[in-house]
């Protein structure tokens, strides 16, 4: 859903009573008793997660459907209840319009085309256009950013198993099955029936957890025993079974969540936020890894979440390869910054395995932020090499001679070199005509500094990375000084580059080279000096 939510609320007065009206002062943040729809159902939150129950035109509703699936989803909500509240949120759990007599609300939309029309791969974009369509012309029905979509099961496999169309997560909706034993009777079962069911209920529960906002993650190595598998590992295959629990990190991004939290806030508007300094380094008297550092933000930070995400034998790094990254979660210290401890007896895997950490921020309007930084263990210790250095600040600074910039179809403009913000890129122009390497910027630091080398941040997930480059330095802006050819890691966080000896200059010019993956195109996060 791309049009901002605020605007359905008029429309939605005529369709809904309130028992308490918001606070007309323009705060919003004040909760109701309850909201009523028009068709009998009611909600003590504004904001609920929309429910559909999807139809190709060659299927039909399965039978007994409403309430099975009434029944699974307040079981559901409890489940996300139960552990909100152990992580320390009392009464937090997503909204749903629910009836004594009809249980819970369920949009049923028909579909314009076969089941072949919407295959597992791909075919939550033909799912997703028809109920964008049906929320176009029934605004009333759309009362949240968070979208579940269920859709009846195509077929049976020979072994009884369902099969059907997209099951997964996009953003914040989210896709599951139903068939016929989709049925809380199932729940805690071992025999054939109630496996298939943990399995199935689960993976809803799961993947309810991405439209919710939540990556993957598991539990720490001692949890194992206290608490069973984190949700959103693989406990989709034992919910009901055996303990499932939600993470730390989980409950503090959903706390912020716009369905878990009653009132009618403001939520997912753009967020400027930056991780402005941070310090790593291993503790041996904690056996641990410990982290600190400060944020710049202009959205209220209210937790920081940390994913310890291994390359376990090269399995790859993003969505899909991070189940098994290990979390903590600490609060935001102030307004500004963070400290977290991680002991390393928690994590799995140590000793060839690369990590990736990310750092997020959990805003209050319920983005989060985030900032990767890589480390690896040597010999079972970690090592981490990517502390900040004082830099200069770089208010003031400009950027000059850029060969290219890409302007039209993303903002990849060069100023974003010296925003602060890591989130932000320079990219080099490819709308029209592909700018080719060599690509090249200058840096004018306003005065004159002596300077003991050059920061450079890839662009944060590494796309269109950088590899070979040189520095060249000037006094006038004209003649420019060669200071040498490097290699610039593909790695995340920003890259210290140490000048052959100290030089006092006003302007630094960067002549990238080559990429690592071969392209024409090139991507900077932010360019620096110390």
């Amino acid at each position: 859903m791309k049009r901002k939510l605020l605007l359905l609320i008029p429309v939605l007065i005529s369709f809904m009573a309130c028992k308490k009206v918001l606070d007309p002062s323009g705060g919003g943040t004040a909760p109701v008793d309850v909201v009523t729809t028009v068709d009998g159902y009611s909600s003590d939150h504004i904001h609920n997660l929309n429910l559909v129950y999807f139809i190709p035109n060659d299927l039909d509703t399965l039978p007994g459907y409403q309430k099975r699936l009434s029944d699974l989803m307040l079981w559901g909500q409890k489940f996300y209840k139960d552990e909100m509240a152990r992580n320390g949120y009392a009464d937090k759990t997503f909204g749903l319009f629910t009836s004594p007599a009809k249980g819970v609300k369920i949009t049923v939309i028909r579909g314009i085309k076969p089941k072949s029309s919407y295959p597992y791969s791909g075919g939550n974009g033909a799912v997703a256009q028809e109920i964008n369509a049906y929320f176009t012309a029934h605004p009333a029905e759309n009362t949240s950013a968070h979208t579940l979509v269920i859709i009846p099961r195509y077929e049976f496999k020979a072994d009884g198993t369902p099969s059907g169309g997209p099951f997964y997560g996009t953003g914040k909706w989210c896709y599951a099955l139903d068939y016929e034993g989709m049925d809380i009777k199932n729940l805690g079962k071992t025999d054939a029936d109630g496996k298939r069911f943990s399995v199935w209920f689960g993976g809803m529960m799961h993947e309810l957890g991405h439209g919710l906002n939540l990556p993957h993650n598991c539990q720490k190595v001692s949890e194992n025993a206290t608490l069973g598998m984190a949700l959103m590992w693989a406990g989709n295959g034992t919910l009901g079974i055996s303990p499932t629990f939600l993470t730390a990190a989980d409950a503090a991004i959903l706390n912020v969540n716009q369905v878990f939290n009653k009132g009618d806030k403001a939520s997912y508007g753009a967020v400027k936020a930056s991780i402005s300094k941070i310090h790593a380094n291993y503790d041996p008297s904690k056996s641990a890894i410990v982290v600190s550092g400060r944020f710049t933000s202009d959205v209220k930070v209210n937790s920081v979440v940390y994913y310890n995400d291994p390359n376990v034998n090269n399995e790859g790094i993003g969505v899909n390869k991070d189940y098994n990254a290990t979390t903590w979660e600490s609060k935001a210290i102030g307004v500004d910054s963070f400290y977290v401890e991680m002991p390393i007896s928690e994590l799995k895997y140590k000793d060839g395995n690369p990590y990736e950490l990310k750092v997020k921020l959990v805003h209050e309007n319920g983005n989060v932020t985030e900032t990767i930084y890589n480390y690896e263990f040597v010999n079972g210790i970690p090592v981490l090499n990517f502390s900040s250095r004082d830099e200069f600040s770089k208010t003031g600074w400009n950027v000059l001679n850029v060969s290219s910039q890409e302007t039209a179809e993303e903002d990849g403009k060069a100023a974003n070199l010296i925003d602060g913000v890591i989130n932000t890129y320079w990219h080099s122009q490819y709308s029209g005509t592909t700018a080719a390497y060599p690509h090249s910027f200058t840096i004018d630091m306003a005065v004159a500094k002596q300077v003991t080398g050059i920061s450079l941040t890839q662009r944060n997930g590494l796309q269109r990375a950088i590899k070979g480059f040189e520095i060249q330095y000037s006094t006038d802006g004209s003649s420019f000084v060669p200071a040498g050819s490097y290699v610039l890691a593909n790695v995340n966080g920003a890259q210290y580059i140490n000048l052959p000896a100290k030089q006092t200059f006003r302007y630094f010019k960067i002549i990238a080279k080559s990429s690592y993956d071969g392209e024409a195109f090139a991507a900077l996060s932010e360019a620096g000096a110390f």
